[in-house]
């Protein structure tokens, strides 16, 4: 029975001190009270490297992104291809199936 005992508790420790043993490389770890958490970023390793991140920055600098963001703005997104005209627009939906023309509305809301 105290073989037994030992093994059970040993069991529901091993259960209870599991998960606090991930959080050990997490940003953020429970304090308890009011407070609900700390943070501590020296806990987190990072996958960027020093001379990424200084390339980020000189290609920031650069093309302008930098002075964007740092009064707050919002950089302006680059076209990722040709855009349609109007006319091959509605010629791509004139061309559409019927089922497809159906689940567009729905989707949209008509």
């Amino acid at each position: 029975m105290n073989k037994q005992h030992n093994i059970l508790l040993s069991l529901v420790a091993a259960a209870v001190l599991a998960p606090s043993a991930s959080f050990a490389s997490s940003l953020y770890h429970e304090t308890g009270g009011e407070m609900g958490s700390s943070t501590n970023p020296s806990h987190v390793t990072s996958q960027v490297s020093r001379s990424d991140v200084l390339q980020a920055l000189d290609a920031a600098r650069k093309d302008g992104t930098l002075a964007i963001l740092s009064k707050g703005g919002v950089p302006p997104v680059s076209a990722t291809g040709p855009a349609k005209t109007r006319d091959e627009v509605r010629q791509e939906y004139l061309n559409m199936s019927v089922e497809e023309r159906v689940r567009l509305q729905r989707l949209h809301g008509r």
